[in-house]
C-alpha cells in the first residue's frame, strides 16, 4: 500500500468520524443541555431579514438580525427563541458535511386572518472537533432570490444560444 493510499484512507476515517460526530449531536439535540451543545467562543447569528417577526412571539425580541458571542450571551439568546422554533419549525432537509452541518425547514406562522403561513428557514452550524458548536446561523430563507437568479442564468442561456 502507498503512502498516497494510507493517506487517503487516514483522511476518509477522519471524514467518517467527524461525521458520525455530528451526527450523533444532533441525533440528541434535545437531549443535550445548552452547556453540551455550545462551545465557550461560540457565534450566534439571527437573521430572519424582512420576516414579520411580531408574529414570533419570543423570536420578536431578538429583532431582524442579531449577533452575539460567548456561551453565556448565546444560551441567554436561545432560550429567550428556543420554545418558539421547537414547537414551530419542522425541519424537512440536513446536510452534513465534516465539521459543517445545515438544516432546513419551515416556520409556521398564524396570519392576520388565523391562518397558516410557512416560512422557510435554515440553520448553519459549524462543530468543534469535540462535537460541540462553534458557530450558528439561524435565517429566513428568501426562495425568491435563487429563483429569480435561476430566470435570469435561463434567459441568458436562451438568448446566447439564439
Amino acid at each position: 500500500m502507498s503512502t498516497a493510499d494510507v493517506d487517503r484512507q487516514r483522511a476518509a476515517d477522519e471524514l467518517a468520524h467527524v461525521k458520525r460526530v455530528v451526527e450523533t449531536t444532533l441525533e440528541g439535540w434535545d437531549l443535550l443541555s445548552w452547556n453540551e451543545l455550545l462551545a465557550d467562543d461560540v457565534h450566534l447569528s439571527l437573521r430572519l431579514g424582512t420576516l414579520d417577526i411580531s408574529r414570533l412571539g419570543a423570536l420578536r425580541a431578538a429583532g431582524g438580525n442579531f449577533e452575539v458571542f460567548g456561551k453565556s450571551q448565546a444560551k441567554e439568546a436561545l432560550r429567550g427563541i428556543y420554545d418558539d422554533l421547537r414547537r414551530r419549525l419542522s425541519i424537512t432537509t440536513e446536510v452534513v458535511s465534516g465539521y459543517d452541518a445545515i438544516v432546513f425547514g419551515n416556520l409556521a406562522l398564524t396570519t392576520t386572518d388565523g391562518g397558516i403561513e410557512s416560512v422557510p428557514m435554515g440553520a448553519f452550524m459549524a462543530f468543534d472537533s469535540r462535537g460541540r458548536i462553534r458557530e450558528i446561523t439561524i435565517a429566513a430563507v428568501d426562495l425568491q432570490v435563487p429563483t429569480d437568479a435561476l430566470r435570469s442564468a435561463a434567459r441568458a442561456g436562451l438568448a446566447k444560444a439564439a
